[in-house]
């Protein structure tokens, strides 16, 4: 260190401060933002997708990219495989949502540039019949949190320590100069709640609750938007949630509770798989329970999990296990199986882990 002569003949000392982690990180993804907001600048044609059975942060975060987009000027399609749940029809430029069915149509006059994905772990994950109606283009532009992303995009930003992906997209707009104005609001703020579980989760952070107050200030009705989402319920639904209930089955400890539901529940309440979203909650809540599991029989052989933990169990990697993923508290996968094989397979993996604490 140098002593120098500093304020009122006080000694100064000269010393190298390094940049912390966390420095270098935000740095890297403020160049990430400026690169994604170059090609905005750059290309005139761009289509957008989120992945399967979309849900609030799906949404939000491709529907505020969308309006970003269309305000500079640029041809935006976006492309969803599933179709928009009910509870989200409030969102503002959700009417510009298409199915696969509407790609050839678009795209005999149009042809993106840009390809970009929002909330996917990877570009399966859109569907893999919609990835190849999507490609070629010259950029992929892959924006997510999951902390089993895979990086696919030509850039990629993947940030898994942001509540959510309406998160990263907010950063992004805020670097873009542009005003995040009521409408991107009301989607960001939507994918915010529906990540953090209406700021339940650990994800909840302080940034997530300094964005949610900007966003409020841009005149998002929290009440309005959070009874869009969850207080808006089909009778259908509840008998759907009330026979799915009479399926409940736990581990012989108490630590694993699981839900099954078959294509036979489904065609008997005049439901699709998009109604069961929060199902898995209502038995994560039994007070023995560590891993909340719901199994979904798909007609092609496949049975669809979701996971939640609740303390220290990692689902995203039990998930992985089988070529899903996600966070550590909220997974996902696929399993080529039965649902009765598929779910004693899985929960035999999930009952290893839970031995490993």
């Amino acid at each position: 260190m140098d002593l120098a002569s500093g304020f009122c003949g006080l000694p100064v000392y000269s010393i190298t401060i390094f940049p912390t982690i966390d420095y270098i990180r935000t740095k890297l993804m403020v160049q990430k933002y400026f690169e994604v907001l170059n090609l905005f600048g750059q290309y005139k044609h761009f289509a957008l997708s989120t992945h399967l059975n979309p849900d609030g942060d799906a949404l939000g975060s491709e529907l505020a990219i969308y309006s970003v987009l269309k305000e500079l000027d640029k041809r935006v399609h976006i492309f969803n495989s599933d179709p928009t749940p009910d509870n989200y029809h409030f969102l503002p430029f959700r009417q510009h949502i298409k199915p696969p069915s509407e790609v050839q149509k678009v795209y005999s006059n149009f042809s993106p540039e840009v390809l970009v994905v929002l909330d996917a772990g990877s570009l399966s994950r859109i569907g893999d019949k919609l990835a190849r109606q999507l490609q070629p283009t010259e950029f992929i532009v892959n924006i997510d949190h999951h902390q089993t992303s895979v990086p696919f995009g030509d850039i990629n930003i993947i940030e898994t320590q942001a509540s959510s992906t309406s998160e990263i997209v907010y950063r992004i707009i805020q670097s873009s100069g542009l005003e995040i104005g009521k409408e991107r609001a009301i989607c960001l703020y939507t994918g915010l709640m529906f990540d953090t579980g209406c700021f339940r989760y650990s994800n909840s952070t302080s940034i997530a609750h300094k964005m949610a107050a900007d966003l409020i200030e841009e005149g998002v009705s929290v009440d309005e938007v959070y009874r869009h989402v969850y207080d808006t319920v089909p009778k259908i639904r509840l008998h759907l949630l009330g026979d799915v209930l009479q399926t409940l089955e736990t581990s012989s400890d108490g630590k694993i509770a699981w839900l099954k539901v078959t294509q036979k529940t489904l065609r008997k309440n005049g439901c699709d798989f998009s109604q069961l979203e929060g199902f898995v909650n209502y038995i994560r809540s039994i007070d023995s329970v560590e891993v909340a599991i719901i199994a979904g029989e798909l007609e092609n052989g496949f049975t669809k999990f979701s996971l939640r933990s609740k303390n220290r169990v990692d689902v995203g990697r039990i998930c992985g296990l089988y070529g899903g993923g996600g966070h550590q508290k909220a997974a996902g996968c696929l399993i080529e199986k039965p649902i009765g094989e598929a779910l004693a397979q899985l929960t035999d993996a999930t009952q290893l882990q839970i031995d490993e604490y």
